[in-house]
């Protein structure tokens, strides 16, 4: 034992702690720590846990952790971190969190996220975030998610979205979504699409949008299409499009259809059209039109052609026109039949 002034450490009291000057720290042990009744960390302050070498957290424990005065925290840094073992965060609350310098978030590892309450992460801030090794993210649950402040998720990045728990995505929300950087949705895939909320969807933008990997939306069905602000559709294209399940297009609106950019219309399929409300066709335009692929046009029916603007009927071919069913016909007016190419007929 090399903490200074203190004979005996296993009866050593808050009191005995907070009476020494911070330098005392300095010849700390693993085994020191250990030996420490856990409310004698009632004493820490920042400078001490500054001075002390960082494999003396070897020795912490949860209770240890859960007595020390949230200011304490300052003093860490990631060696001391990666030192501690996992079941010690354990006793870490948001207060504590958030008294953490953000660098120190550099030894955490999914072992210790794990082991944290949920309430401790309503103290992480987006620096925070950001000085996470990503895997430390495997730890991560729904309830966590859902207690982290919303701006947190600005230090979020696409290696640490690829390594969170699908499951942790339940915790979710449209505030969340929003404040996360567009390019960390390239670790997005399917099966964290699906396990997050429709509501969620609401803060999703065209930048979010295409940055996420196409087969991510393999998890989307129509609640989170319903959800989503039209303006985000501006991010999708053909192959995201195509790898959406037919159902999910039950949630799309005319505003969503319009604000597309054509060419997405390209990964559209006949089942996918069937699925759609007749009103999405409202969105549609020429160059949406033009750019499906003939056979997406066998979903077509007479409500969803009566709604479509007649200018749309300027992108319509001979393939098209060939794949449709007969009974959508009943849907076209004369002001859809002059728009249409003479070729298409």
């Amino acid at each position: 034992m090399v903490i200074a002034n203190i004979g005996n450490l296993e009866t050593a009291t808050a009191t005995d702690i907070d009476s020494l000057p911070a330098d005392a720290m300095e010849g700390a042990t693993a085994d020191d720590m250990t030996a420490m009744p856990p409310d004698a960390m009632g004493g820490m302050s920042a400078d001490m846990m500054t001075a002390m070498p960082a494999d003396a957290m070897g020795g912490m424990d949860a209770d240890m952790m859960t007595a020390m005065p949230p200011d304490a925290m300052g003093g860490m840094d990631a060696d001391m971190m990666t030192a501690m073992p996992p079941d010690a965060m354990g006793g870490m609350d948001a207060d504590m969190m958030t008294a953490m310098p953000p660098d120190a978030m550099g030894g955490m590892d999914a072992d210790m996220m794990a082991a944290m309450p949920p309430t401790a992460m309503e103290g992480m801030g987006p620096d925070m975030m950001a000085a996470m090794p990503p895997d430390a993210m495997g730890g991560m649950d729904a309830d966590m998610m859902t207690a982290m402040p919303a701006d947190a998720m600005g230090g979020m990045g696409p290696d640490m979205m690829a390594a969170m728990p699908p499951d942790a995505m339940g915790g979710m929300d449209a505030d969340m979504m929003a404040a996360i950087p567009p390019d960390a949705m390239g670790g997005m895939d399917a099966d964290m699409m699906a396990a997050m909320p429709p509501t969620a969807m609401e803060g999703m933008g065209p930048d979010m949008m295409a940055a996420m990997p196409p087969d991510a939306m393999g998890g989307m069905d129509a609640d989170m299409m319903a959800a989503m602000p039209p303006d985000a559709m501006g991010g999708m294209d053909a192959d995201m499009m195509a790898a959406m399940p037919p159902d999910c297009m039950e949630g799309m609106g005319p505003d969503m259809m319009a604000a597309m950019p054509p060419d997405a219309m390209g990964g559209m399929d006949a089942d996918m059209m069937a699925a759609m409300p007749p009103t999405a066709m409202e969105g549609m335009g020429p160059d949406m039109m033009a750019a499906m692929p003939a056979d997406a046009m066998g979903g077509m029916d007479a409500d969803m052609m009566a709604a479509m603007p007649p200018d749309c009927m300027e992108g319509m071919g001979p393939d098209m026109m060939a794949a449709m069913p007969p009974e959508a016909m009943e849907g076209m007016s004369p002001d859809m039949m002059a728009a249409m190419p003479p070729e298409a007929m």
